[in-house]
């Protein structure tokens, strides 16, 4: 399984953390199963071409439907990592994975639309197609921008808020798991970790809530995903440089 060659070459994860759940369940293994129901469904949601101008949209979907598959399989490297560290299985994290699961498949739909509605532009910009602006105008209007934005932004928030809380969970449990210092500090830093990337499409909502009905709202709320780059990388380097310290003192005091 995919999920095994992550364990073994230790992909996005801390070598010093013992992970408690390197034998997969059925909890993980329908997990899985919806991940690649949200990826076919991206697929899916794509009708056959009946046309040639069909064909070319088609041709230039390929890049939002990468970048589609590419979030999704973010999203789901987060779960495997969750589940690999604690190997949690009891009423608690079933309810709250299927909570997870159930907004994910909700997710994929808003952002297959908004990812193409985004390149449409685009790819007028450098065809010159008119089909393109065609396609657009028929997809979306100036005034439903900012309730699909409202729309995605929940949803994107949701998924990390969902996560936040298995950890905050884990976090209550480090006792029972027997989590050492290490393990204890990566859970808090991976609870933090998705409340700021929650953080961001609250903040988009927000935006698009305030100025939901003016021509810029698409604008104004979506630039605000920029901050995500400056934000997660000042977040990490510094939960990095704080865990070296921790590390580099424990190795000294034995």
């Amino acid at each position: 399984m995919i999920r095994d060659g992550l364990k073994r070459h230790y992909i996005g994860m801390n070598k010093e953390f013992r992970y408690r759940g390197e034998d997969a369940g059925r909890l993980e293994a329908i997990s899985d199963s919806v991940f690649a129901l949200a990826i076919a469904l991206l697929l899916i949601s794509t009708s056959a071409p009946k046309k040639f101008e069909d064909i070319i949209l088609f041709t230039y979907e390929l890049l939002p439907f990468a970048f589609c598959i590419s979030l999704i399989i973010l999203i789901w490297h987060e779960h495997v990592v969750f589940f690999l560290r604690y190997g949690l299985r009891n009423p608690k994290i079933i309810f709250l994975n299927a909570i997870f699961l159930f907004i994910v498949l909700y997710y994929v739909y808003p952002l297959k639309f908004l990812t193409k509605m985004l390149s449409l532009p685009i790819m007028y910009l450098f065809s010159g197609n008119e089909l393109f602006i065609n396609n657009l105008t028929e997809m979306i209007h100036n005034d439903q921008v900012g309730d699909l934005m409202i729309i995605y932004g929940m949803g994107a928030a949701l998924i990390f808020l969902t996560l936040a809380w298995m950890y905050h969970y884990a976090g209550k449990k480090a006792d029972e798991m027997g989590l050492d210092e290490i393990e204890r500090f990566d859970t808090k830093v991976s609870f933090k970790a998705n409340l700021l990337m929650a953080s961001i499409p609250l903040l988009s909502v927000l935006i698009a809530l305030l100025f939901q009905r003016t021509l810029y709202v698409g604008a104004y709320s979506g630039f605000t995903y920029f901050l995500y780059t400056p934000l997660m990388f000042w977040y990490f380097t510094r939960s990095a440089n704080r865990r070296e310290e921790l590390v580099r003192n424990l190795f000294t005091d034995k």
